[in-house]
């Protein structure tokens, strides 16, 4: 399961490597050691965080992991050239990640603009730069390095992709799509917790979960809302916050921050009805029960919406997804060795 895993926390850097650049204010000058959400810039509009070693054991994501190397083997083969070229177990080795998507060019949606990867654990400098030299190698990329703040800052560039990435401190690398963001966090100005947005939003979100997430909310998706209320609402939400715990089924957490109380009761209201629907519809399939599990409330100006599904849920609801039978899912952890 830890191999297959360490999949997931590639993916994640190649998502990265993948996005276009885009620009970014300066660094204010070299800064401390940081990790976790110190390195996250106050610009950042996304933020998705998780906790590698609690995800490690979930029989769903190693279902996902699977699914995904089935489905995608030019992925697979380059899984299996990073195994045998670097010896590196990541799902030991990196214990948490946080993804942060950054302002976005003016007339691009929320979530476009560049990408931000924190990963903290116990990867050696030497290890992951030997590494990434020898993969990019292999297809004529290059790995080129230089000093900046007193931190050697690395730039991998393979075909039409290029990443930068540097440690903030022994334990924590940073990677992103664009230099001067990445230099950002790892510089001394304002991070995300000085943002008060997203200070808001991080007081709401369950950042004890093994994944959580939030947001800024695209003003097209607030205005779509708006006309599929049915006049329910003035105003879209203005951001998500969200958490998913994966451990023993599916613990889900999705919070809708809204404008007005008087907006948040319409949201919880239009929710509810369209609930009515789903739950009738699903009936044909056998899953009315997993659907009458999830719980739409009003607090405050936040709807929340909670769907505490358990592995069979969870099993039944993806051999429908699926059309396979139930045996082909996810399959619970084998008991520990007494």
């Amino acid at each position: 399961m830890r191999g297959r895993l360490g999949i997931a926390v590639l993916v994640l850097s190649l998502h990265a490597a993948a996005c276009g650049k885009k620009k970014s204010a300066e660094s204010n000058g070299p800064s401390p050691e940081i990790t976790g959400l110190a390195a996250v810039p106050a610009t950042a509009q996304v933020l998705i965080a998780a906790d590698v070693q609690r995800l490690s054991d979930s029989p769903i994501v190693a279902r996902a992991v699977d699914q995904l190397l089935m489905r995608d083997p030019t992925l697979a083969a380059k899984w299996g050239e990073v195994q045998a070229s670097c010896k590196l177990d990541l799902t030991k080795q990196v214990k948490r990640v946080m993804l942060a998507l950054g302002p976005p060019a003016a007339t691009a949606p929320t979530g476009t603009g560049p990408v931000l990867m924190v990963a903290t654990g116990s990867i050696a400098e030497a290890d992951l730069t030997a590494c990434v030299r020898t993969m990019v190698g292999k297809g004529g990329g290059a790995l080129t390095v230089k000093t900046v703040g007193g931190r050697s800052l690395y730039q991998v560039k393979d075909g039409n992709r290029t990443m930068v990435f540097a440690f903030g401190r022994p334990d924590t690398v940073i990677l992103g799509t664009n230099e001067a963001w990445v230099l950002d966090a790892l510089g001394t100005g304002p991070k995300a917790a000085d943002n008060a947005e997203l200070a808001s939003l991080l007081k709401l979100a369950d950042q004890n979960a093994p994944v959580w997430a939030l947001g800024k909310v695209d003003e097209r998706v607030r205005q779509g809302l708006v006309g599929a209320s049915g006049g329910r609402l003035k105003a879209g939400p203005t951001a998500i916050v969200a958490s998913i715990d994966p451990s023993n089924g599916a613990k889900v957490d999705l919070g809708a921050v809204m404008t007005s109380t008087e907006d948040a009761k319409g949201l919880e209201s239009f929710a509810n009805s369209e609930l009515k629907v789903v739950a009738m519809l699903a009936q044909m399939k056998a899953l009315g029960p997993i659907v009458a599990k999830v719980v739409v409330t009003a607090e405050g100006t936040v709807v929340r919406f909670r769907a505490p599904l358990t592995l069979d849920d969870v099993n039944q609801l993806l051999s429908v997804l699926d059309e396979k039978p139930a045996s082909e899912q996810v399959s619970p952890p084998p008991d520990a060795p007494k």
